[in-house]
């Protein structure tokens, strides 16, 4: 049961022993905006204090009740405090720096036991507080907009100069981690003469690893204390640069008169503004060499995707196309803005084994090769081509793919070409021995016709049937002549030919042939045509027969020859130029135009059906095409050779 008999019990509450009128007095003093004291008179103890008090001096009201007010002030006598006007004294402050006041005493009106003791800055003491202030939050403003696009040691540089200045010292010094080894290098100090040592060892710096100070007289922990003492300095105060763990450098102050109070903390907020530059500086570099990096990768890139001869697209991992380059579009016949964002299946239309290779690719499964597939251009116009699809990897998950296709028809018609070159090799010794050995007879034939017409009369009736007999072996042994030409393997001299002076002068050589048939020419080249290169007689060869197949043809009705000589830029990276030749004669029958260029083809009566065969294969052998058209009323012949590019022989 509970005992409330309070008779016995030693029991002291709050009010118990407090001076009259502490309550009151409190009350008024709280209006107060200068700091006051409400202090007993005989003991000297505290009882109340103001907000503005308990502001300056650092403690909550709630601390000061009960402290001597004599031990809050010194340099002053504790007995003259309750009669004081303007007395000189130093405030002790919690946690913060000594502060130079004013104090007054004041009495209270009828209450002897009480009085106020009013505090009053120091007026220059005041003005140096926020002097000092102003140059600690200039300094931090100045380092937090600091530029740090200027490198880590110029950066540190003018961080130092900022951070001097702000803190007033003597000599004021920066180290940065030594990449190389286990120390810290002097990478700038300012003030007076340099008093710090160039290095720190690795010895020193787990002692430094905190933020410490060293005064005249302590012990010597470290080579900068070692260096300070030598100098004469009062203290030497030190802050690691860096995250916990990871040093990177150190910020060291020095200086010949006192400490104060708040100088290893104020030297750590700089120290972390020096880190934080430090960091982000380190930062800016490494991200303006990545960014450097990625544009030189960019750049190499670009220049493989543009020049690069197979095509190339970048496709995302839903299967949509995000790149292509110039080649495929040239293969595709579609512009790249035109397939960006476009299901890849609907660009590349033709193979069936595609959609499965880029499932795959999509699962991290590259294909090297989909097989021999068909690919269709923009126009209908299909060509073989070799599919790749390789995917593209980060982190294990695929970011997109690449599609490489190459296009092998030039491959096919090597293939092809070779094929016929050695059909046509095994044809034409075959050719060559049976054109050898037919000679011999036509011309025994020939001669003995000749004997033959010899013994016989001038008006014998058979004279007429010797003279066809003799027409055909001129005519056999003619086409025997021309089957040794196409069957003859001809070694060609490639140079720069000028086809305008080239097909020029061979107009000059059939002009009386012109003016005998009632046949016009006209000349046309285009600017910027550039040379080809080929062997100028197997030329002179090719544009004689086209020339005189069309002299031929207008023969009997006279016309038109006209010829136009252009530049031609369909392949990537290679030049050509077109030759055209038409004439306005009656045109080659629909029955033969398609096999025109086969041998022993021809529309006249008495030619060998050899003279297109061989220009085909002068062309051919050049590395160029010739095609025909033809219609009542004009014929059109167009060769296409490759332009010289001044390093081919």
């Amino acid at each position: 049961m509970t005992n409330f008999n309070l008779k016995n019990q030693k029991i002291r509450f709050p009010w118990q022993g407090k001076p009259q009128g502490v309550l009151e007095f409190n009350s008024i003093i709280a209006l107060m905006e200068q700091p006051v004291l409400l202090v007993e008179r005989a003991k000297g103890v505290i009882w109340g204090a103001n907000q503005a008090f308990s502001k300056l001096a650092g403690y909550e009201p709630g601390e000061l009740v009960g402290m001597k007010a004599g031990n809050l002030l010194a340099d002053v006598d504790e007995k003259v405090l309750p009669v004081v006007e303007n007395e000189r004294a130093l405030l002790l402050r919690k946690m913060r720096d000594s502060l130079p006041v004013d104090l007054l005493a004041r009495n209270i009106e009828g209450n002897q036991q009480l009085y106020l003791l009013t505090i009053s800055l120091d007026s220059d003491a005041q003005n140096e507080t926020i002097r000092k202030n102003d140059l600690i939050a200039k300094a931090l403003v100045e380092l937090a907009y600091l530029a740090i696009d200027a490198g880590l040691n110029q950066v540190l540089r003018s961080a130092a100069e900022i951070i001097y200045r702000a803190m007033e010292v003597r000599n004021l010094c920066i180290y940065q981690a030594d990449p190389a080894s286990p120390r810290l290098v002097k990478l700038v100090e300012v003030g007076g003469e340099e008093i710090f040592p160039e290095s720190i060892s690795s010895t020193n710096l787990i002692r430094l690893s905190k933020t410490s100070i060293w005064q005249a007289g302590k012990r010597i922990m470290s080579d900068i204390h070692q260096a300070g003492r030598d100098h004469h300095m009062q203290y030497v105060c030190s802050t690691p640069l860096g995250q916990p763990g990871k040093l990177l450098g150190l910020l060291v102050a020095a200086d010949d008169r006192e400490p104060y109070r708040r100088l290893p903390s104020l030297l750590e907020v700089m120290g972390g503004q020096a880190t934080q530059l430090m960091e982000n500086t380190l930062l800016a570099e490494n991200l303006r060499q990545e960014i450097t990096r990625l544009q030189q990768s960019m750049i190499t890139t670009k220049v493989v995707m543009d020049n690069a001869q197979e095509g190339i697209l970048i496709v995302s991992p839903d299967l949509n196309i995000l790149l292509m380059n110039p080649s495929a579009e040239w293969m595709l016949g579609y512009a790249d803005w035109e397939c960006i964002g476009k299901r890849v299946e609907n660009i590349l239309i033709g193979p069936d084994g595609l959609v499965p290779a880029l499932e795959a690719a999509v699962k991290g499964i590259p294909t090297h090769n989909i097989g021999n597939v068909s690919l269709h251009r923009r126009n209908g116009q299909s060509f073989p081509a070799l599919i790749q699809t390789l995917p593209v990897e980060s982190d294990d998950h695929v970011i997109g793919l690449v599609v490489l296709i190459a296009d092998i028809s030039e491959n096919e018609e090597n293939r092809i070409r070779t094929q016929q070159l050695e059909q046509r090799a095994i044809l034409g010794e075959v050719t060559a021995v049976f054109a050898h050995e037919v000679r011999n007879p036509i011309n025994n034939i020939y001669s003995g016709l000749q004997l033959l017409a010899a013994t016989l009369p001038e008006d014998d009736k058979n004279q007429a049937n010797l003279v066809k007999l003799q027409n055909d072996c001129v005519r056999l042994n003619h086409l025997m002549e021309s089957v040794l030409n196409f069957s003859r393997n001809t070694q060609y001299k490639f140079e720069a030919v000028d086809l305008h002076q080239l097909i020029k002068r061979i107009i000059e050589r059939w002009r009386p042939r012109f003016s005998k048939v009632n046949v016009n020419t006209f000349i046309q080249v285009d600017d910027q045509t550039p040379p080809v290169n080929a062997d100028p007689r197997a030329l002179e060869q090719v544009f004689t027969n086209l020339i005189s197949n069309a002299t031929e043809a207008m023969s009997a009705n006279g016309g038109n020859l006209a010829v136009r000589i252009s530049p031609k830029n369909s392949l990537p990276n290679r030049s050509q130029v077109v030759v055209t030749v038409s004439d306005d004669g009656p045109g080659i029958p629909d029955e033969i135009r398609e096999r025109i260029f086969e041998p022993f083809v021809t529309t006249k009566s008495n030619g060998t059906g050899l003279g297109l065969a061989i220009t085909k294969r002068i062309v051919t052998a050049h590395h160029g095409s010739i095609t025909v058209n033809s219609f009542p009323g004009g014929t059109m012949f167009e060769v296409t050779l490759l332009a010289f590019n001044g390093d081919e022989s």
